[in-house]
């Protein structure tokens, strides 16, 4: 007989389980776990990279769902050995405020929605923490809010910092208190116009003459008077001349009645918007009691629509998944000055305090690592970290907070070191950075030796003299960094690598530029997005200080046709072509990586590979040897996935002399001799026109040469064996081929060297150096 009431009892069960009687029972929401993009920050810590700080900083994917989350680390998969439990979290990445003992942990996430319903635990994940991790724990929310003043002022001074400030400003810093001083007088009697800068009128080209001038200049006409309020109101809280405070307060209030959602919006232009977040954010505060009650309910209102406006606009691009938005990587510090004035007078602005801090401890600096490289090339790299000196002098009063104890900053005055010792006249890679040179950066440089105790920083600020600028951010600085004594980096090697942002720097000197011969190499994981555009493998070469084998064009405008078909472009690089086409451009997938680097007195190497980087490629090696201080040797190895052309690429600022595979160029530093070794047939070409010129309004008056070397008959494989000579440097090569290597063997004047070079393989004798490089293995040290 059956069981009917088995059947019965089952039957029961389902229905309670379908109509929600057993809520136990129900299903939970799942996260979104897909692969990380390459343009995403990723889920970290890394499972198979111990972390460099602690307590390491956590990120996940957020979810559109999920309204907040928790976050369990354990000392065992099963989760039975809680270390850490975070709830309620707003964002999706956290800092723990207590640092981990050393060992192994285990980690995971879950969302909590709007009907609190939570979701399903992330997949756990695994990281370690070594003992030599840097102790950099994230104050909570709640500890920062109490740690700022209840009055004012809150940013950079409180009053008994007030009061230090004022005793240095009238024995050692009097000189340039007199300066700023003189300079706020100066803005008394001739005050900057207030008036509201203009919208775009309609029918406006983007990216236009007048387009430009509108976009640009709203941010220039928006510093001057919000940047003027500030000092204005700095001189009044230190020398306590009310005329100076009520000057400030004049200007803000008139600075106040922009509209907002107007020409100066964050979305409409950020340029404008971002100055207009914080430099009246320090006036307020510099100058608070001179205002009424009805004052500062005026630029409170308008400060938390601006303040608004930037914290949607991060959120809504999620900068902590996402980061690499070059913008928003300095708008959060500034949202971060407005909130941690406005505190306690605008409800959100703890969260924008929070959120500015949960960025700074997880995702930054984006472009750079470790090492103190920066991805966006120097002459970003000087205007970021000179907008970034604010923030460090702020979360140091009120918060206490040392930005330069974490990794990054241990070192990142050795990206300016490097890529511009002092004399030399031009940066290295990345927008804008033909426009920098060493003497426009040793004022930063100086403020972090000040801040790092960093004498080799301070040698080379020392160098350039008094560069420092007028105005209340360097005499803040003066009154925070100490004095280093300067120390020239003889004892330190003359080249050097820096692995996250994939650039080597090869130098014969740091000590003087205009002695240097230098060649920067660029092959980066972060590709070829943002203002590091550069094509992966590409090289410069820069001598006595002068740019020789350059990047070519000059940025009209952002975005601009000529920025966007040209200098994006591998074309306009010292990079190779494969069938007349360059890498994927301005694009965070073209990966490249730096697989060997070895310095030394006489030698130094390089390697990278640019994998998946082109269409019809699937691999290019390149390996540059630098026999110091004059010779170089170039390997190219290229993997066409089927037969293809290859073209090889060099620009300058002056013609080249073209033979029978080879040139010689003349250029403003030396001479440089070009041999092509290999192929032994080569079609030599060279032109001074741009495919897609830039825009004649922009007065740029380029004129670059552009030169090909380029194969004739299609191949699926192919070398580039290139030797350069500079200043007439002497030296010869003989080249035999042995089964699938090639031997070079060099003669200089009083040396001699071989190179054996393989597809998957090289190696050197050369002195005392007798190394094997395999591709297959490589490595970043000298071994």
């Amino acid at each position: 007989m059956q069981n009917y009431g088995c059947v019965f009892r089952y039957t029961i069960l389902l229905l309670f389980i379908t109509s929600g009687v057993f809520s136990s029972f129900s299903t939970a929401w799942e996260l979104d776990e897909s692969p990380a993009k390459a343009e995403d920050w990723g889920w970290r810590p890394f499972e198979d990279t111990p972390s460099e700080i602690n307590p390491p900083p956590f990120t996940w994917h957020s979810n559109k769902q999920a309204q907040r989350y928790t976050l369990e680390v354990a000392t065992d998969p099963d989760f039975q050995t809680m270390a850490y439990r975070a709830e309620a979290l707003p964002f999706a990445a956290h800092c723990p405020d207590i640092p981990f003992t050393a060992g192994k942990y285990f980690w995971r996430y879950q969302g909590i929605n709007t009907d609190e319903e939570s979701s399903a635990w992330s997949q756990t994940r695994s990281f370690t923490v070594p003992e030599e991790a840097v102790l950099f724990p994230k104050p909570t929310i709640e500890q920062l809010l109490q740690r700022i003043p209840t009055e004012h002022p809150r940013l950079f001074l409180d009053q008994s910092e007030v009061q230090r400030v004022r005793e240095l400003c009238e024995t050692t810093l009097a000189e340039a208190w007199q300066a700023l001083v003189s300079k706020a007088e100066q803005l008394i009697q001739s005050p900057p116009d207030t008036s509201e800068p203009p919208l775009y009128p309609e029918g406006t080209e983007p990216r236009g003459e007048q387009w430009r001038k509108i976009w640009w200049g709203n941010r220039v006409h928006g510093i001057n008077a919000a940047d003027a309020a500030a000092t204005l109101a700095f001189v009044y809280q230190i020398s306590g001349e009310r005329r100076f405070g009520e000057a400030a307060r004049d200007l803000l209030l008139e600075i106040c009645t922009w509209d907002p959602k107007g020409s100066t919006n964050y979305r409409y232009n950020d340029e404008a918007a971002m100055p207009l977040l914080y430099m009246p954010s320090r006036a307020f505060s510099w100058a608070y009691d001179v205002f009424t009650k009805e004052e500062r309910e005026q630029v409170i209102a308008v400060m938390a629509v601006r303040g608004q406006d930037c914290y949607d606009s991060l959120r809504q691009r999620d900068h902590l998944w996402r980061p690499y938005n070059s913008h928003h990587n300095r708008a959060w510090h500034k949202l971060g000055e407005l909130a941690t004035v406005f505190y306690d007078v605008i409800p959100d602005a703890p969260l924008w305090l929070d959120y500015a801090m949960t960025i700074f401890y997880t995702c930054y600096p984006v472009w750079g690592d470790e090492d103190g490289g920066w991805h966006e090339g120097q002459a970003y790299w000087h205007s970021y970290m000179s907008l970034f000196m604010y923030w460090a002098l702020a979360m140091e009063v009120p918060f206490g907070i040392r930005s330069f104890d974490k990794p990054f900053f241990e070192h990142v005055g050795d990206f300016g070191l490097y890529s511009c010792p002092p004399g030399t006249k031009s940066g290295a890679f990345a927008d804008q950075a033909r426009n920098s040179n060493s003497k426009r950066i040793a004022s930063l440089m100086g403020y972090f030796a000040g801040l790092s105790k960093n004498p080799y920083w301070q040698w080379y600020a020392e160098e350039h003299g008094n560069v420092d600028p007028v105005g209340y951010f360097n005499l803040l600085m003066l009154t925070h960094k100490e004095k280093v004594p300067a120390q020239a980096p003889e004892d330190l090697p003359s080249s050097r690598v820096f692995r996250g942002t994939g650039l080597a720097v090869l130098n014969t000197t740091i000590l003087n530029g205009e002695d240097n011969i230098q060649i920067h190499f660029k092959s980066s994981p972060f590709g070829s997005q943002s203002h590091g555009h550069n094509a992966n493998n590409s090289f410069l070469l820069n001598l006595h200080g002068e740019c020789a084998l350059i990047q070519s064009g000059k940025r009209d405008i952002h975005g601009s046709p000529f920025h966007r078909e040209w200098m994006w472009q591998s074309k306009s690089n010292n990079a190779i072509l494969v069938n007349g086409k360059g890498q994927h451009s301005h694009t965070a997938s073209a990966k490249g990586a730096i697989t060997h680097f070895y310095t030394g007195d006489a030698l130094d190497v390089v390697a990278g590979e640019a994998i998946d980087n082109y269409e019809d490629l699937h691999r290019w090696g390149r390996r540059i040897l630098f026999f110091k201080p004059n010779v170089i040797l170039i390997h190219d190895v290229l993997e066409a996935e089927e037969p293809a052309t290859f073209q090889w690429l060099l620009h300058a600022e002056s013609p080249f002399i073209l033979g029978e595979n080879n040139l010689q160029l003349e250029t403003k530093g030396g001479q440089v001799e070009v041999d092509f070794l290999r192929p032994e047939k080569l079609t030599l070409s060279q032109s001074d026109v741009f495919d897609t010129p830039p825009h004649e309004w922009a007065k740029l008056n380029l004129k670059e040469w552009h030169f090909t070397a380029a194969t004739e008959k299609p191949q699926d494989a192919m070398e580039f064996i290139t030797l350069f000579r500079i200043d007439e440097a002497d030296a010869d090569a003989s080249i035999t081929e042995e089964d699938s290597k090639t031997r070079i063997e060099l003669r200089f004047a009083a040396d001699r060297a071989t190179v054996v070079l393989e597809r998957r393989g090289f190696q050197i004798q050369y002195r005392s150096i007798d190394k094997q490089w395999n591709d297959d293995h490589p490595s970043l040290d000298a071994s």
